[in-house]
């Protein structure tokens, strides 16, 4: 089964905690990936860079910023290939990543599509492409409308015409709040935590990482996802090396 371990920070971690996790990290995914159990991962670009996209009426609305403006924010992900959840638990306790930030742990609600780059995509080989993070946001304490069975056609529809054009690197519906488990490792202890990281309770109702020219491509791609009629995509670059 495909689970998603959305990587939380609480702010900027310390320096010395980043130098660890960049000694200890190489290791952990050589094992990972040796084991057949981590598909990809990758850290995205600070919460500044990203801009939020709406469809309303026909009208393309661009903010600036992150869908949630808060201290905590959503780093980046690893894609996981588990037999279970107390299988991923136990791998993603071992991530260097949870000794000092948290795992916000969700199954997908169905397959999710995966572009046969995406393991080149989890080692930084884009090639002359720049991949993006496309969010659909939900919940909160004005949560949107859910997306209906129809709109749900339309979105796949829309996947489908990417992977056509080569620019699909993975997509899908992730499960609701309900299936969400919040891992932390602190003193060799792991601690979890039913639902979101995000203390607000909002969270990643599904996302697609895309393959752009550049940040006005992807948020032309953006306006024309379904779900941006209804609900707000954030989109957001992944880090480089």
């Amino acid at each position: 089964m495909k689970y998603m371990a959305f990587v939380g920070a609480d702010g900027l971690p310390a320096r010395p905690d980043v130098a660890v996790m960049q000694r200890e990290i190489p290791g952990y995914i050589e094992e990972m990936e040796g084991r057949g159990l981590r598909l990809a991962g990758r850290p995205l670009d600070l919460p500044g860079t990203a801009v939020t996209v709406r469809v309303r009426d026909g009208e393309t609305l661009v903010t600036d910023g992150p869908f949630v403006e808060a201290k905590e924010f959503i780093a980046g992900f690893d894609l996981f290939d588990c037999a279970d959840l107390d299988e991923l638990i136990e791998v993603a306790a071992k991530a260097p990543v949870a000794w000092f930030m948290a795992f916000e742990l969700r199954p997908f609600a169905a397959g999710p599509r995966l572009g046969a780059d995406v393991a080149a995509f989890g080692h930084f080989e884009d090639g002359a492409s720049h991949p993006y993070q496309l969010s659909v946001w939900a919940g909160g304490p004005h949560p949107a409308a859910p997306i209906d069975e129809a709109v749900g056609l339309e979105v796949e529809a829309w996947r489908q015409d990417l992977a056509d054009r080569g620019q699909l690197i993975l997509g899908g519906a992730l499960g609701g709040a309900e299936t969400a488990t919040t891992l932390r490792v602190r003193d060799g202890q792991t601690l979890l935590e039913d639902g979101p990281f995000l203390p607000s309770g909002q969270l990643i109702a599904a996302l697609d990482v895309v393959h752009c020219a550049g940040r006005q491509q992807a948020i032309q791609l953006a306006a024309t996802h379904p779900a941006a009629r209804y609900q707000a995509i954030e989109v957001r670059p992944f880090e480089d090396m």
